[in-house]
């Protein structure tokens, strides 16, 4: 954390690091330009070429080269430790669970397995939610109950149980597991490149090497995009791009926080893990592909200042050990795994925890017409963008999202003034 950041919830917005593409051609103009290219941009991009609309994606760097690139890769319906403050936001909107919209993400994930040439490697495989210490259970039990009131398929199980379905588990080091049997993985380079592919071949385009340094306006709405290589119009925009969305739409820039989290693979492995696991609040999480590599991420909490407020995606050297040591505590004979890569990413958490899916705020909260935002989904891109990316698409198609209500994500929630944070105690609750 840079010392001259006061207020590591609000930082000073930065543009998304880049090199230009000098290769790179730009049309003048295009019926609806997409900014980013991870999951939030291509989901939006695919549903409106679906729809029959032809969206120029743009691109700074590479497809998925931001958090969707940066992550696990699993997809968790009931959210984890957000579930309880989300779905009493959604209901208190509409009346609607979260789950309506979670699920159905993840049954949309699944379509995309046969429809994508080449798959996007989903596997339906449920998630177990390790709990190691009293607390922990304790905060299990209650989520658990929490979603199978709302219609989850979700238990706790005690350790011979969890043992069943994981038998490389060293259930010594738990009391219980959560077990959500819905839950699923899948591979996030094989579903944004496949989305974008898609595109493409329905008359949209995809541009990389091309940063967008701002939004035009003309007559009281968003007339086009200001880029490193010039202009273009555009009759809607969908400003989708994580983390760095306050440099473009400030209005929202108090509320979202950037946060950075570490991520490491293993070499390729016998396949022993067949689903996806979680622990400590979800604040650790990781998957075996069905190539052999283990990915695993988190330990925010030993980062300075845990990693929040920070644009910087450098690794700090002391959170992979911390990484691989996780392994090799619940799973014995990945104890001697070798480290192939560490990395690190940005997620972009919002104030409320709730995403932001909708028109594009003014300071005032007013929407401006012609602009659109999908930003704000604090670690749960997988479960979020299928669905949100298909209500926007219906918003900017047919004027109104018809699939879902959108209401429950209205960005304008966050731009009238500074919230508090109310997901910071799962991140202090962590490890040091």
């Amino acid at each position: 954390m840079d010392a001259a950041r006061s207020d590591p919830f609000r930082p000073r917005a930065e543009p998304v690091p880049f090199r230009p593409d000098p290769r790179s051609e730009l049309p003048r103009g295009a019926e609806v330009v997409v900014v980013g290219a991870g999951f939030s941009g291509a989901f939006t991009a695919w549903h409106l070429a679906r729809a029959g609309m032809h969206p120029l994606v743009l691109e700074a760097n590479t497809p998925a080269s931001g958090a969707s690139g940066r992550l696990c890769g699993l997809a968790l319906a009931g959210l984890g430790g957000h579930f309880e403050r989300v779905n009493g936001l959604v209901r208190d909107a509409g009346g609607r669970s979260i789950l309506d919209y979670t699920r159905r993400s993840l049954d949309l994930l699944e379509s995309l397995e046969a429809t994508i040439p080449g798959g996007v490697e989903w596997e339906r495989c449920g998630s177990l939610d390790l709990l190691t210490t009293e607390a922990e259970e304790a905060h299990g039990r209650d989520i658990a109950a929490a979603e199978a009131a709302d219609g989850l398929e979700v238990q706790v199980l005690d350790p011979a149980a969890a043992s069943d379905l994981a038998p490389a588990l060293d259930t010594g080091e738990i009391r219980a597991a959560k077990w959500t049997p819905g839950d699923g993985q899948v591979n996030p380079f094989k579903l944004v490149y496949g989305l974008l592919e898609a595109v493409t071949a329905l008359g949209g385009q995809v541009v990389t090497g091309v940063r967008v340094e701002g939004i035009a306006a003309r007559g009281g709405r968003v007339a086009g995009v200001e880029t490193s290589h010039g202009p273009v119009s555009a009759g809607a925009l969908v400003v989708a791009t994580n983390a760095w969305t306050p440099w473009l739409v400030p209005a929202i820039g108090p509320n979202l926080t950037p946060i950075r989290e570490h991520v490491l693979v293993t070499e390729r492995l016998p396949r022993i893990l067949h689903t996806g696991f979680e622990t400590n609040l979800c604040n650790e999480y990781w998957r075996q592909e069905p190539t052999g590599e283990v990915i695993v991420g988190g330990f925010a909490a030993a980062d300075e200042q845990m990693g929040i407020g920070s644009y910087s995606m450098a690794v700090r050297r002391r959170i992979p050990p911390r990484l691989a040591g996780l392994l090799g505590r619940f799973h014995p004979a990945l104890r001697d795994a070798r480290i192939v890569r560490s990395w690190a990413g940005l997620l972009d958490f919002a104030a409320e925890e709730i995403p932001m899916a909708g028109p594009m705020p003014a300071a005032d909260g007013t929407p401006v017409p012609g602009g659109y935002l999908l930003c704000g989904l604090t670690g749960h891109g997988l479960p979020y963008t299928p669905i949100l990316g298909q209500l926007l698409a219906e918003l900017i198609v047919d004027g109104a999202a018809r699939t879902l209500p959108l209401d429950p994500f209205d960005p304008a929630r966050y731009a009238r003034g500074p919230r508090e944070p109310t997901w910071v105690g799962a991140f202090e609750g962590g490890p040091g």
